[in-house]
């Protein structure tokens, strides 16, 4: 009780529901679908997880069982009772930080005044290629994967790419209009 008396968070919470989704699940199968997800949010490295588990597993919210395969043991995780009482706790608590999501695009145009007017351009083009590119790879993993409430989660995550690719073609159109640079 002591992870879920403490409260999650959001890495933790996130790797919870995955685990509770697709459990019993080796620490390697977890890492595979983190490394699979091309939302970046999702992109947990091998370093972030083992020692989140030794956490999880401290807190008595996740469970693992050595099972042999072959020459050598794999060890299979499961959510505990308690793991699923703290991820509900979890995924009805609302945080400041969840609604408005840190944006780098955001914060590094606040630093433009260090470009020309040129690199500016250059800057939300190639922002923009990518940002094309990224919700390209989005739409294609979205056909490839089930999740819970996919078409939510991947409504959310497509419209919030367009939104931006909007966002950067109205700082094109306003640097456009603007003198100087």
């Amino acid at each position: 009780m002591a992870g879920a008396a403490r409260g999650l968070t959001d890495d933790e919470g996130t790797f919870l529901a995955l685990l509770l989704r697709v459990q019993p699940a080796s620490a390697y199968q977890l890492s595979k679908i983190y490394e699979a997800s091309p939302v970046s949010n999702f992109g947990t490295s091998k370093g972030k997880i083992y020692p989140m588990i030794s956490r999880l597993r401290d807190g008595g919210l996740l469970t693992s069982k050595r099972v042999p395969r072959g020459s050598r043991h794999v060890e299979f995780l499961t959510c505990t009772r308690e793991g699923e009482s703290a991820l509900k706790v979890w995924l009805q608590e609302f945080r400041p930080e969840h609604l408005l999501l840190e944006d780098p695009l955001r914060t590094k145009i606040q630093s433009f005044e260090l470009l020309s007017r040129i690199e500016q351009i250059e800057w939300l083009l190639e922002a923009k290629a990518q940002l094309s590119k990224k919700l390209d790879d989005l739409e294609a993993y979205g056909e490839e994967v089930e999740v819970p409430f996919q078409e939510w989660v991947h409504d959310n995550a497509v419209s919030a790419l367009r939104s931006r690719l909007q966002w950067i073609d109205r700082v094109l159109l306003d640097l456009g209009r603007s003198k100087g640079g």
